[in-house]
Order: C-alpha cells, then sequence, then structure tokens
C-alpha cells in the first residue's frame, strides 16, 4: 500500500465531508471509501502482509472516525468488527480478520428507514 493511496483517500474522504447538510435532511451514509479499504484489507490478509492489513486497518478505522460526525449508526455497528479484525491481524489470524472484514463490509449496507405513518 503506498502513501500516494493513502494520502488519496484521506483527501478525498475530507473533502467529501467538507459538504455538509442541511438540519433534517437524511444522513449521508455513503461507506465507499471505507468499502475499498475493506477490499484491500481483504487482499492483504489473504496474502498475510500483516504491516500492510495494519496501516489500512488503521486507516479505515481513522477515515471511519471522521465521517462520524454524521451521527450515523451504521458506523457504531462495523467499527467493532474493523477493530477486532485490526486485532485478529496483530496476532496473525488473518483468517477471522478475513472473516470480521466480511461481517463488517455487510455491515456498511444502508439501511431502509420504516415508516408507519405516524400511527
Amino acid at each position: 500500500m503506498s502513501f500516494i493511496k493513502i494520502s488519496t483517500v484521506f483527501f478525498l474522504a475530507f473533502f467529501l465531508l467538507g459538504h455538509a447538510h442541511a438540519a433534517g435532511s437524511p444522513v449521508n451514509e455513503d461507506f465507499t471509501l471505507v468499502r475499498s479499504l475493506c477490499d484491500d484489507m481483504a487482499e492483504m490478509a489473504k496474502k498475510r502482509d500483516k504491516d500492510a492489513f495494519l496501516e489500512l486497518a488503521d486507516t479505515a478505522l481513522k477515515l471511519s472516525e471522521a465521517i462520524r460526525r454524521d451521527n450515523s449508526m451504521a458506523i457504531d455497528r462495523f467499527r467493532p468488527k474493523l477493530r477486532a479484525a485490526k486485532k485478529a491481524g496483530k496476532t496473525g489470524d488473518f483468517n477471522a480478520a478475513t472473516t470480521l472484514v466480511e461481517e463488517a463490509k455487510t455491515l456498511m449496507k444502508p439501511a431502509t428507514a420504516s415508516w408507519d405513518g405516524g400511527s
């Protein structure tokens, strides 16, 4: 994982976060950059590249923390999985790390809001 790619991800994340939403608007839950980092994490886990995996995990966690300002409940669901994947990667358990990354990716899908009409 090159420094240029990580720098680009951070730049894009902060650029996208700069667009504020008016009060009452729906929360923008676009985790495209975090999902991309998770894809790269899974690839590094398959290659058993511990350093690259941990670097990507740190980047994904920092990026999701930056996005957290939008008070997204989805972030609170997938961040513990990413932290657990990082911990598994530190110990060298790449099978568990890959499983946790995949679970985190499924939690990043936008949840449908149900509205009962207020009755």
